[in-house]
């Protein structure tokens, strides 16, 4: 019976989480709606030589609005769906590890906001010229907003995803899963594996695959450089598991 209890109270405990995620989600996609016109003409970029957005059936702006309010409702409510994830988990961890991932939070946002700030005012200028440019003299632009909005969100957010690499290696760092010495060693791997990535997640172009490629390698230097900071201090040759001297 009392495991029968305890299990109820852990579901209610997750569904108790899970909703005030969705509800955070829900209020701050509800704040994008609000404020996606604004976006959407911040986002036109000019200087790329974008001359203008059409709708071309009596609902796709409003879908394409709703989509970018969701994408937006992401971006403002991270913050505390991050939180309730971490909340998940508070009953397996110990003080020291909840106060070190809740201190991870606004690392996590902060990478996050900052890989989609840098997609959007130094990478996509230079795709959106570069994309244009194949429309030569004799081909005039029609570009759709709902088309735009979704090219502009599925090139953003993965540069958002990607900015977390020192997070995650240095959490897999301190767990002991990755050692610092072997992601060093593995450095060429990376390289070409950042390129693979590059190339997928970006349009078919050479500058924004090396827009995206070149912080990932910084992330992932100073995610070794992280990493051996953070990996738990191997024992010398000769001392036991208490730290001292075998006899």
């Amino acid at each position: 019976m009392n495991a029968r209890v305890n299990l109820w109270d852990h579901l209610e405990f997750v569904r108790i989480r899970v909703l005030r995620a969705v509800a955070a989600y829900a209020g701050a996609a509800a704040l994008g709606f609000a404020f996606a016109p604004r976006v959407t003409h911040r986002l036109m970029v000019p200087e790329a030589g974008l001359s203008g957005l059409v709708f071309l059936s009596p609902t796709e702006a409003l879908i394409a609005r709703i989509k970018l309010a969701l994408a937006l409702g992401l971006l403002i409510g991270l913050p505390f769906i991050l939180y309730q994830v971490w909340g998940l988990f508070v009953p397996v961890m110990d003080r020291r590890a909840r106060r070190v991932t809740l201190a991870l939070i606004p690392l996590v946002y902060a990478l996050f906001v900052a890989g989609v700030a840098f997609a959007l005012t130094a990478v996509l200028p230079l795709a959106v010229r570069f994309l244009l440019g194949f429309g030569g003299a004799y081909l005039e632009q029609e570009i759709s907003v709902g088309n735009y909005l979704s090219f502009v969100i599925a090139f953003t957010l993965p540069f958002g995803l990607l900015f977390e690499l020192p997070v995650l290696i240095v959490a897999l760092a301190r767990l002991g899963i990755l050692r610092p010495e072997a992601l060093a060693r593995q450095r060429k791997y990376a390289l070409f594996g950042i390129f693979v990535i590059a190339a997928v997640l970006t349009p078919p172009d050479v500058v924004s695959q090396l827009m995206l490629a070149a912080p990932m390698l910084v992330l992932y230097e100073a995610s070794i450089l992280l990493a051996r900071l953070a990996a738990p201090k191997r024992a010398a040759p000769g001392e036991g598991e208490d730290g001292g001297r075998e006899s």
